[in-house]
């Protein structure tokens, strides 16, 4: 287990680099090539003939020195902690990062473990209860949660709750160190909300792994030895159908935690998403670059607990 774990620690360090390399390069060469250069936008349209101005700008913020030199100063900067500052109000990354992240990892792993916790137990029932009604009654929650978007539910929420109640969540954001209370005022329902979604797709997969695990010979076998349903449906069927919902949990974790910005802008709250839309549509390199450089890393991490947890799941599993 320990030379997996090494061997996957670097291939993902490699695969970090690339995606490093990849990031620069995009922004630093092509945007400026098919899109507009960021000099230009931080002048605006009054200064855009003023050469001087721009090669002042270039110089200060080291914009004018080779690529390489460019890229290699910024990943030395990276080991040494330092993420730069945003090139237009001059804050730092790691500053916005330590308010902003919290949030957003708070969101896609509540959302969904509260998906889980939804879906699970849903597809245990609508499995074990094949064909009946309650099977037809979830599975018609599951295709629905899954097509309607969540969050044009969240709005509708919003919108209904104002009208027919005066009724609207906090906008007052407190982290929960700050003021627990408070907190989970603000994120309960944008919580739910994101766990909506997934919450389908995860129930329709629960349950028919669930009907593939229970038509195994060693399920019959444990029956046939008499022991409950409870016991054969916990300890013999639960733990193998789990791993693909681990799968499914460890990958679309960074997704929800990357793509949480229209539930931060409906529920104003301050995460990385809108942070980085921002920052992308200022063409805001120290923010963009560092931004997915988080994600990148939040993605491989994510792979190998997933990987790490198939073990701990089901004992027949090992690594060598």
């Amino acid at each position: 287990m320990g030379r997996y774990i090494m061997r996957r620690l670097f291939f993902g360090v490699v695969t970090i680099w690339i995606v490093t390399l990849i990031v620069f390069i995009g922004l630093r060469v092509l945007v400026p090539i098919f899109y507009a250069d960021v000099v230009e936008i931080m002048v605006g349209e009054y200064a855009l003939n003023d050469q001087a101005l721009q090669d002042e700008i270039r110089a200060e913020y080291g914009l004018d020195r080779d690529l390489h030199v460019q890229y290699l100063a910024w990943l030395g900067d990276i080991l040494q902690g330092d993420l730069g500052n945003s090139l237009f109000n001059g804050r730092s990354v790691v500053e916005e990062m330590r308010y902003r992240l919290p949030v957003s990892i708070e969101l896609g792993v509540m959302g969904l473990l509260a998906s889980a916790f939804i879906a699970v137990p849903i597809g245990i029932i609508a499995a074990l209860r094949q064909d009946e009604w309650p099977d037809y009654v979830l599975r018609v929650y599951a295709v629905a949660s899954s097509a309607v978007p969540s969050f044009w539910v969240a709005i509708m929420v919003i919108t209904f709750g104002s009208l027919w109640f005066n009724w609207a969540p906090p906008i007052d954001f407190e982290h929960i160190w700050e003021d627990p209370v408070q907190h989970i005022k603000i994120m309960a329902l944008p919580i739910l909300m994101i766990a909506l979604t997934p919450s389908g797709g995860l129930t329709r997969i629960m349950r028919s792994q669930m009907l593939e695990v229970l038509r195994q010979d060693y399920v019959r076998t444990a029956r046939a030895k008499g022991l409950n349903e409870s016991s054969v449906v916990l300890r013999h069927t639960l733990r193998n159908s789990l791993i693909p919902i681990v799968t499914i949990i460890g990958l679309t974790l960074p997704g929800l935690i990357a793509g949480s910005v229209l539930f931060e802008i409906i529920f104003v709250l301050p995460g990385m998403g809108q942070y980085l839309v921002s920052a992308i549509a200022n063409l805001d390199y120290p923010v963009v670059q560092s931004t997915n450089l988080i994600f990148a890393v939040l993605i491989v991490l994510a792979n190998l607990m997933v990987d790490i947890s198939y073990s701990f799941i089901d004992p027949r599993i090992r690594y060598s």
